[in-house]
Order: C-alpha cells, then sequence, then structure tokens
C-alpha cells in the first residue's frame, strides 16, 4: 500500500507533526552510542591455577575441591626435566582428586631452560593427559613451562612447530618470559600454541614480584603481539641462599589485579594463579586469602594475641589470625602485671616485659601459633 496515495495531510504538516518522534528517537540512539564509547570496556578476567607440588598429599586433595569458584581450570605438573638431569621425573599426581574436583585440568611438562630440546617430544605429556582423561579427569590440553633463552627462540619456534603437528585434540598452552617481548622470532612462536601465559614473577633477582614490574612486563608484551594471553601471578614466599625471604604480599598483588580491571592491558584474557595452597603448604597463600584477592575483597588482618591457662600456674601466649588474609604476626607484644617468668618461642625472645621477633612468623587465616609463655599475676597482653 502506498504511503503517498493515503495522505490525509500535506507532506509539509506532515513532517512537522511527526518529527518530534524520530528526531526524539534518533538522538536516544546517539546519546546511548556516545554514552558507550566514553565507558572503559568491562573486563572479565578468567582465573585459572597451578597445582605445582611434586608430593602429593591428602591436604592438597582437599584443596582441589575447596577452591573458590572463580578458578576454571587447574593447571598440573606432570613430568619434569632438567639440564642437571636427563632422566625425566614423572609427579605421582592424585588423578582421582582431579576427577573428584569437576575442573578443566591442564597437564603441564616443565623442561628447565637449560635442558637441550634434543630427544624430548611433548607426547611425554600428551601420555599423561590421556590417561588422565581415560580415568574420568576433564583434560583440556597440555602446556610447555621451558624458560627458552631469547636468543634461542627461533629454534624453539621450529621444534614447537614440529611436536603441535601430533597433539590432535589437545590444546596447546605455553609460558612465556618477558624477555622475549623483544625477539625477532616472536611473532612466529606465538602463531603456534593455542595459550600463552606470561610469567611476571620472578623474572629478575632478587625480586619476586612488584606491581610496578608486573604492569610493565604485561605492557610490553602487549604492544609485541596481537595474541590473546594469560599473566601468571604468585601466590608464594621463597626464601634465598642467603636467607633473603621473597614473598608475594596479597595486597601488592591485589593492587596489580586491581589495575588491570581498571586500566584494562590489550590481550589480557586472564589470570593464572601460582601455585594453589594447602594446609600442609606454608609457603602458599591460604585458600581463603586467595580467594580473597580473586574476588576484590578487603584485605584487612586480623591478629589477636590472647592468654591460655595450661594448668600449674603457666599461661600460653597465643597469636591467631582471625581475619581473611594471611599476616605476618605482630613484632612486639608487651605485657603488664606481676611478672615472674617470660620466654619466647617461635622465633621470639623476652626484653624486659615484652616478646620481641626480628622475623615474626607468617599466620595463615584461621592458624593459631604459641609464641611464648608467662607466669605471674594480674598478666594482661597488648600490642603497641
Amino acid at each position: 500500500m502506498s504511503l503517498r496515495r493515503h495522505q490525509t495531510t500535506s507532506p509539509r504538516e506532515h513532517r512537522k507533526r511527526h518529527a518530534p518522534a524520530w528526531v526524539g528517537v534518533l538522538l536516544l540512539a546517539l546519546g546511548l552510542a556516545c554514552s558507550r564509547g566514553s565507558e572503559q570496556p568491562s573486563r572479565v578476567l578468567l582465573h585459572e591455577t597451578y597445582v605445582w607440588q611434586r608430593a602429593w598429599s591428602p591436604e592438597l586433595g582437599q584443596a582441589l575441591t575447596e577452591a573458590p569458584a572463580e578458578l576454571g581450570a587447574l593447571r598440573v605438573l606432570a613430568r619434569e626435566r632438567s639440564g642437571s638431569a636427563r632422566t625425566p621425573v614423572d609427579v605421582a599426581v592424585d588423578v582421582a582428586a582431579l576427577a573428584r574436583s569437576g575442573r578443566e585440568v591442564v597437564a603441564v611438562m616443565r623442561v628447565d631452560g637449560t635442558a637441550p630440546l634434543d630427544g624430548i617430544s611433548l607426547q611425554e605429556v600428551v601420555a599423561h593427559a590421556r590417561s588422565w582423561r581415560a580415568r574420568g579427569v576433564r583434560v583440556r590440553g597440555i602446556e610447555l613451562d621451558h624458560d627458552c633463552a631469547t636468543a634461542a627462540l627461533d629454534s624453539y619456534a621450529g621444534w614447537l612447530a614440529r611436536e603441535r603437528a601430533a597433539l590432535g585434540d589437545l590444546a596447546l598452552s605455553i609460558t612465556a618470559l618477558p624477555t622475549w617481548s623483544t625477539s625477532p622470532a616472536l611473532t612466529r612462536l606465538v602463531s603456534i600454541p593455542d595459550d600463552i601465559v606470561l610469567q611476571v614473577h620472578a623474572v629478575r633477582a632478587p625480586t619476586l614480584f612488584t606491581p610496578e614490574e608486573a604492569r610493565g612486563f604485561t605492557e610490553a608484551w602487549s604492544q609485541a603481539t596481537s595474541r590473546p594471553f594469560h599473566v601468571a601471578l604468585p601466590t608464594y614466599r621463597v626464601r634465598l641462599r642467603d636467607g633473603t625471604l621473597l614473598s608475594a604480599e596479597p595486597r601488592e598483588v591485589a593492587r596489580f589485579l586491581a589495575g588491570l580491571r581498571e586500566r584494562p592491558v590489550a590481550g589480557v584474557v586472564g589470570i593464572l594463579w601460582f601455585r594453589l595452597g594447602h594446609r600442609g603448604d606454608p609457603e602458599a597463600w591460604s585458600l581463603p586469602t586467595l580467594t580473597a584477592v580473586v574476588r576484590g575483597e578487603p584485605l584487612v588482618p586480623k591478629l589477636l594475641p590472647r592468654l591460655v591457662d595450661v594448668g600449674g600456674g603457666t599461661l600460653d601466649i597465643v597469636v591467631e589470625n582471625t581475619g581473611r588474609v594471611d599476616a605476618d604476626a605482630p613484632a612486639r607484644l608487651t605485657f603488664s602485671g606481676n611478672l615472674e617468668i617470660l620466654d619466647g618461642v617461635s622465633g621470639y625472645a623476652a626484653r624486659g616485659a615484652s616478646l620481641v621477633a626480628r622475623t615474626p612468623p607468617r599466620l595463615r587465616v584461621g592458624e593459631r601459633r604459641v609464641v611464648g609463655f608467662v607466669r605471674g599475676t594480674e598478666v594482661a597482653i597488648a600490642v603497641p
């Protein structure tokens, strides 16, 4: 039906009568488009975790089921090769625990940076992946963790391309070092795997992690390649041979993560946590701490010092972490009352009416530690 033939008003009157409606719709559409363009793009980061323990325990198996729901997959160390020992080492993984977790799994082979790739094949870890899958594990793929020297990346890419062809339906992931971003071979290398994990911790000795350095590594990698990638963040601490303690502090890692959410870096699609802690692993974050960081919850320590009567006139001095984040115990505890005996343990020593620790112990969420004992009357404890 022709609109022109059935008009009852003049074209000029028609335009005047109906212009406000369509102009309003147009202006609304333009306004929405402009407002969308001015907003920061929302960025939902996917989270996964490494299970990197070489000795499995019931506590680790339990952690697989207690880990926060945000951790979508487990990347499990299955096999290791080092330059000093040509014989590979297989990790005795609790495959039944992996199956019970119900999570997707990636089987990881670690090849030391000093180990030549001659005579090494990805089929070594593929065998583990297929065996796990046959036992009910939701195996998604395999990963190669190889700290290749930057100068050897072209050779590494050639080896990886040859090995990639025989993986079948298994996805391939590789870990990458920030120093690779300057290599001419980078474009070729990153075109081979399905997934790339950029490690931004333990890159330059003697630093384990700083938010500023990690941000710089991430931005430089993003500028060097257009391939999507994950960022691997630390959840552990390590003591060097000279006694120096390097620690990934939850607040510092959370600050980097908040920066990624507020100012996204092109290409970053998710976070990989190294490593999943458990009750028997005092050098990794507790699960509540990891959960709090992943969810962006407040990281306020709550350390409760108290006296516990153990009989015979003796009071144990106990510090308990009742918060949601792992934290160091107080460096000093002071006492009042009529003190007869005051002594410390767990790194604490008596100094007058105080217990002092040069290096206070780290208390995981829910952990309580006896740090000394006291005898006397009307004894009270305080944190200065």
